[in-house]
């Protein structure tokens, strides 16, 4: 399911409106898996124009960014993009970082960057920040093949994830949630209260698949991830995870939109 073959490209936003509830850990869980196991490029972009954390969460950053690869005229071969990307060495996910700077990423320059590096990563996952209302939001779904939505097991991750998907049917995007794949992370090492419970009973209802991460110490740290060093189960549930992801590549909505943009 991991290496199943993809034509195009394929992009996965993992979003949530809630922050500390592990959006940058499920982006690099899945992006890690998928770069893992498939032939073609993975990349991850920090799409939190709020100095998003992505790219100190592996091993090797880079000191290039979104605005460094727009500011580059001779992006030609795959070693000039990786000139600006840091790398997971694990799985060889590649990361594009936030800029530190003042000036914050825009929907526009989040697409021009996809737009420059889709000619070498047919595979991208948006990590993404909590405002919803934003351009940046609305270039990331404009773009977006598939969501990944991320949950907790305390009742204010729920709600949110809850809140999340509300968001989404009400703004015109019911497809992309019946496609969604939800994530519920036990973060805090809290055990579910039923009201919980409930609330993830009907994420089941609702969206394509429902995946859930064991807590992890390793995981919750706030630093540097390294996939070697997570438990078997919590690797187990990340490749789980990334299958269920990758199950899209060849969904009908999928193939429809490969037929559409090739139609002359």
């Amino acid at each position: 399911r991991l290496k199943v073959n993809l034509r195009g490209t394929y992009v996965i936003a993992v979003l949530q409106q809630k922050g500390g509830v592990s959006k940058t850990t499920a982006t690099l869980g899945i992006g890690a898996a998928l770069a893992h196991y498939r032939s073609d490029k993975v990349v991850a972009i920090d799409a939190n124009p709020a100095s998003g954390n992505l790219s100190k969460r592996i091993n090797e950053p880079s000191t290039g960014t979104w605005r460094t690869l727009l500011a580059d005229p001779n992006l030609h071969s795959y070693s000039d993009f990786r000139h600006h990307l840091g790398m997971d060495s694990s799985s060889g996910l590649e990361v594009l970082a936030g800029d530190p700077g003042d000036a914050v990423l825009t929907g526009r320059e989040l697409v021009m960057a996809w737009q420059r590096l889709a000619r070498v990563y047919p595979v991208a996952l948006l990590d993404c920040g909590n405002q919803m209302r934003d351009d940046i939001t609305a270039a990331v779904l404009s773009m977006a093949d598939a969501v990944v939505v991320v949950s907790t097991t305390r009742y204010d991750g729920a709600e949110a994830a809850q809140q999340t998907l509300n968001w989404l049917i009400s703004h015109g995007y019911p497809g992309l949630v019946r496609e969604a794949v939800m994530v519920i992370s036990n973060v805090n090492k809290i055990t579910p209260t039923k009201a919980v419970r409930n609330l993830h009973e009907g994420f089941e209802r609702v969206v394509r698949a429902v995946h859930d991460i064991p807590y992890d110490p390793h995981l919750v740290v706030g630093g540097q991830i390294e996939m070697n060093a997570i438990a078997p189960a919590t690797n187990r549930a990340y490749l789980e995870l990334a299958a269920a992801v990758a199950d899209g590549f060849t969904s009908p909505v999928q193939a429809a939109r490969e037929r559409s943009a090739t139609r002359p």
